[in-house]
Formats: C-alpha cells, structure tokens, sequence
C-alpha cells in the first residue's frame, strides 16, 4: 500500500467525515506511506483510527502489514470504489477490533460504540 489515491477520494472522505452527526473531530496522523485518521467521536464514543487503502483488492497480507497505528482495532477503508477486501473466516477481525469496508459501512458502523461488531442491514426484498 502506499498513498496512491485520488484527490477526489480524499476531499470525498472529509466531507463525509465532518458531516456525520457522532463525529467531533477529524486529526490527521498519515505518515509517509498510509493515509491514516483518528475520528473523534461525540457522547463519550471511543475514538477510531481510519486507515484509507489504496488497495485494489485487500487482501491477508495487506491485513497483517497493516501500520501499527492500527494495533488497538480501527477501521480499514477500502477507499476506490472499484476495490475489493478479503471477507475471510479465517481472520477474526472482529476479536483484533477491526472492520474493513466501503464508506457506507464505515458511516453505520460510527453510530455504535462496539463498531468493530457493525453488521450492514439486510435489504428488504
């Protein structure tokens, strides 16, 4: 991984961020290979770490190289929106405080507390 994603994607992202109503705050605490942010959340939420991939397709290895800023769980972005992650029950990501995912996932998943343990709303047929 490094930092190989559009502008686009990026301003996508904050606008995102800084309109969701359990975020306080946004800090930026990227490092010279990764896109990386602690989300500050209202009502006594535990804060998040959002790691934005530029990944095409996440997979294992990207999942056990990831930063160390990711060490206590966070949220992993998968932010192309043509990208793919492993969805693998070999990987306990809930037991390492992780969720992997799209936007929409991460935007559900600040409304909990636990957010590593989301699960996206079945559609109504």
């Amino acid at each position: 991984m490094s930092k190989d994603l559009h502008y686009s994607i990026l301003d996508f992202f904050h606008t995102a961020i800084e309109n969701h109503q359990d975020v306080e705050s946004i800090e930026d605490i990227s490092n010279s290979e990764h896109y990386i942010f602690k989300l500050k959340r209202k009502n006594g939420k535990r804060d998040v770490t959002v790691l934005l991939s530029d990944a095409y397709y996440y997979g294992h290895i990207d999942f056990y190289s990831r930063p160390s800023e990711l060490t206590n769980g966070g949220f992993i972005l998968v932010a192309r929106p043509e990208s793919q992650f492993a969805n693998d029950d070999q990987i306990d990501y809930e037991e390492e405080g992780i969720l992997i995912g799209k936007i929409g996932i991460l935007m559900g998943a600040l409304r909990h507390d636990e957010f590593w343990k989301y699960k996206r709303p079945k559609k109504k047929k």
